[in-house]
């Protein structure tokens, strides 16, 4: 490696280039090697996300006493020269349920977490654990005044951690996965104290006992400043108790909130004028009134928000189903009462009609990203009528009813790109994606090549570790 002085770049500028590669782990490693300037530069960027989040092992294996799976960057971003740059902790995934000291995880976080002087995100959401696994981590994050988001599920939100874990302050972000009635008596008080700095709450999951009595509980505390709120799926709340508790958030901008079906309708729907983002969570949708019913409470949700830039519908379960109706309904609503102001418009897997596709390109003229689920002739009309928004620069198609067989040949997609509208830059279709990009040829003209997308899922989420980075 040479020394600093041999970078002929200003490392302002090698920073701000790894910055725009923080996602590609292997360039990254790569990208570290060139000198100490680039090296200091990309482990920024490689070690401000860290996480721990083994895989599910059928078989417990007595003999392994590495509770790190080799596709972390955790032991590495412990080491001195790198804990500085950690900002990001993230414990999840199957975590062993051994207790110390045949399980040295315990000891490793709470050690880790004193040297990462700048970390500001939480995450302790692992699907199994021991139930002492973050006992002493929460004390010392009672000491990390740089912490401003937590995200945490009953591994630390149970009767026997829930006291503690409400003396954490300064919080701007707070996440809770499946809050119990242990963490919801005492999140009252607990956003009383964080009134004056939180931003965002998040309750996702189950949050069946979330009743009508806690969501009202909290508006004294949260009306003036939140600005984004998620609620799971609550069976004990009706949507007129959800709507009017929203009614009190005149500053919400961004929404998640789950639906089910209820037979009694809410008398008035809420006006929420500052929304800029709604996400709609459900679970399967069988016939066209549950198609119709739904997309009638996706309507009144977002009546009252006319500045509404984002709308996205996603499915609440991991099954393999597809909708058989289409969301036309729905589409027109969009198009008759958002289309001004909407950049994305996300449906997943709700079905749109070839026809209604096309109204949207037609008058969303500041659309920035769609993704629907069509025919096969979807695409044979994006590209008839894309160059409507000229703002468009992500599309993202799920062929319905389309053959094991059906592919799309690169060629077609690298042409598709090239002749349509100037600002498309990203392209997938069933789950395939390619990406557009500008460069200087050898005749010093530029040009828009076409090529499929690399895999930028992080190395600590792949199935395998086929692809794992040296420097884990």
């Amino acid at each position: 490696m040479s020394s600093p002085r041999s970078s002929g770049l200003v490392y302002d500028l090698i920073a701000r280039v790894m910055e725009l590669c923080r996602d590609d782990y292997a360039l990254l490693f790569h990208s570290s090697l060139v000198n100490w300037e680039f090296n200091r530069a990309a482990s920024r960027m490689l070690y401000s996300r860290v996480v721990v989040s083994p895989h599910f092992k059928p078989v417990l294996n007595l003999r392994d006493t590495n509770p790190i799976p080799e596709s972390s960057n955790f032991i590495s971003a412990s080491l001195p020269r790198n804990a500085q740059y950690v900002l990001s902790l993230e414990i999840s995934g199957y975590i062993s349920s051994r207790p110390p000291p045949r399980n040295m995880l315990y000891e490793m976080i709470a050690s880790a977490i004193k040297t990462f002087v700048n970390l500001g995100r939480v995450r302790f959401t692992p699907k199994t654990y021991h139930e002492d696994l973050f006992a002493d981590t929460l004390l010392i994050l009672l000491d990390l005044h740089s912490l401003t988001e937590l995200v945490v599920n009953a591994s630390c939100s149970d009767e026997a951690r829930a006291p503690l874990l409400v003396k954490l302050g300064g919080l701007r972000k707070l996440t809770l996965f499946n809050p119990g009635r242990a963490i919801l008596q005492l999140l009252p008080e607990w956003l009383g104290r964080l009134s004056r700095t939180l931003v965002e709450l998040h309750l996702k999951d189950n949050c069946g006992s979330v009743t009508p009595g806690v969501l009202k509980s909290f508006i004294p505390h949260i009306k003036d400043n939140l600005r984004a709120f998620t609620l799971g799926l609550s069976y004990s709340l009706t949507d007129d108790d959800v709507f009017t508790f929203l009614g009190n958030l005149p500053s919400l901008e961004r929404l998640n909130l789950r639906y089910y079906w209820q037979f009694k309708h809410p008398p008035h729907q809420p006006k929420l004028t500052s929304l800029r983002s709604f996400t709609a969570i459900y679970s399967r949708i069988h016939s066209k009134y549950d198609v119709w019913e739904f997309s009638k409470w996706v309507r009144r949700a977002i009546a009252g928000s006319p500045r509404l830039e984002e709308l996205r519908l996603t499915r609440g379960d991991d099954s393999n189903w597809s909708h058989t109706t289409a969301y036309d309904g729905l589409v027109d609503h969009v198009v008759q009462k958002h289309s001004e102001a909407i950049r994305v418009l996300d449906f997943g897997a709700a079905l749109v009609s070839v026809g209604k596709l096309k109204a949207v390109l037609g008058s969303c003229a500041r659309l920035e990203e769609v993704s629907v689920t069509a025919d096969r002739s979807a695409l044979t009309v994006f590209f008839a009528n894309s160059s409507c928004p000229t703002r468009l620069r992500s599309a993202s198609f799920q062929i319905s009813n389309a053959k094991k067989t059906f592919g799309v040949d690169d060629a077609d997609i690298a042409k598709m790109m090239q002749t349509g509208p100037p600002s498309l830059r990203r392209l997938s279709v069933n789950d395939v994606s390619w990406e557009a990009f500008w460069i200087v040829n050898a005749d010093d003209n530029t040009q828009l090549v076409v090529q499929r997308a690399a895999d930028q899922t992080p190395p600590w989420y792949r199935k395998t570790d086929d692809q794992k980075p040296a420097f884990f």
